[in-house]
């Protein structure tokens, strides 16, 4: 009768510490509509509007771990720092007006309680910045051998232009996790933005899928495309890590699944050099889709002397305002 008190007196300090470990969720964490930030002492407070063109750039972080890091020892503060200043350094020279970050730690123990987005917001000059907080808890155990700690992530916007809406949308969980474990799990979702483009508003969005279960994925494609139509307007804009590796035919079907479900509202704009087959993540093409009153220009993987992640940037350069013509001078029709 001891052994069985003392047993379920060791469970219920387990579950209630798993359970205290797992919370701390803030108002930011849930769908909805979320703050814009406005970052203190930028250097561009009234920038010039854009005359007909914005450049995006869509970049994984990979929390500032290293795409191999995962599950080592923390690193030093000074190489993650050397990390952000080459993804500032890469910003600058891609020449965007715009930065889709995902996977992005802010302020979380295992990255020296770094505030990412603030960081690297702050040495851009830039005046907005908008968060999703989508991994959120305490404390996170595992791996055992070197647990992360208190940790808060997600996905974040930085822009020269003022962005005048940040709405984020859960998409559906992986099921990897039993019972209560799922609430240490990040959540997959889609971050939007409005940004003022001098007399044009362009509405941005940005998600990153599960890359590991091709169901969840399945299901991720599904909710996205519905929130696209839902929310979609001829300057939209939808980017992020939607490749998939080279090793998992069965996930490279995702993207023409989502191309081919927006195609009459959205137009594939993909990197103009691919070079050769694909082998590994980084070889893979790399897309973006745009809203039928936007002109894609160019979209061009961006080179980096050291990934800091498995995708590789992408910048996308826009036009607007602007006829779109076929080959034969006459509309182009938006079917694509």
């Amino acid at each position: 009768m001891i052994t069985l008190a003392v047993v379920l007196v060791l469970a219920f300090l387990l579950l209630g510490g798993l359970l205290w470990a797992s919370s701390g969720q803030t108002v930011y964490a849930s769908s909805g509509s979320g703050i814009i930030e406005a970052i203190p002492g930028a250097l561009e407070k009234e920038p010039a509007p854009p005359v007909g063109t914005l450049v995006i750039l869509s970049y994984s972080l990979a929390y500032g771990l290293g795409w191999q890091r995962h599950h080592g020892p923390p690193r030093a503060a000074s190489a993650l720092c050397d990390d952000l200043d080459q993804v500032i350094e890469t910003i600058v020279a891609s020449g965007a007006d715009m930065a889709l970050l995902q996977e992005v730690d802010f302020a979380s123990q295992r990255t020296h309680e770094i505030d990412q987005l603030y960081y690297i917001a702050a040495a851009l000059g830039w005046g907005y910045a908008a968060r999703a907080v989508t991994w959120e808890c305490r404390y996170l155990p595992w791996p055992l051998r070197h647990p992360p700690g208190r940790l808060r992530a997600g996905m974040g916007v930085i822009s020269r232009y003022p962005l005048v809406q940040n709405v984020r949308q859960r998409l559906p969980q992986a099921r990897l996790y039993p019972l209560f474990l799922s609430r240490f799990a990040p959540h997959q979702t889609v971050q939007m933005v409005d940004v003022h483009c001098g007399a044009t508003t362009l509405r941005v969005l940005h998600a990153s899928l599960e890359q590991q279960q091709t169901t969840t994925c399945q299901r991720q494609v599904k909710a996205l495309v519905a929130f696209v139509r839902e929310v979609y307007t001829p300057t939209t804009v939808l980017m992020g890590t939607f490749s998939t590796a080279a090793d998992r035919p069965s996930l490279d079907q995702l993207m023409p699944m989502l191309i081919a479900e927006l195609g009459e509202r959205c137009r594939t704009v993909t990197e103009q050099d691919n070079g050769p087959a694909a082998t590994t993540l980084q070889d893979l093409p790399v897309r973006a889709l745009v809203g039928s009153g936007l002109s894609p220009l160019e979209a061009r993987r961006v080179k980096v002397c050291k990934p800091v992640s498995a995708h590789p940037p992408l910048a996308l350069r826009l036009r607007w305002a602007l006829p779109l013509t076929g080959m034969n001078g006459r509309k182009e029709s938006q079917r694509f």
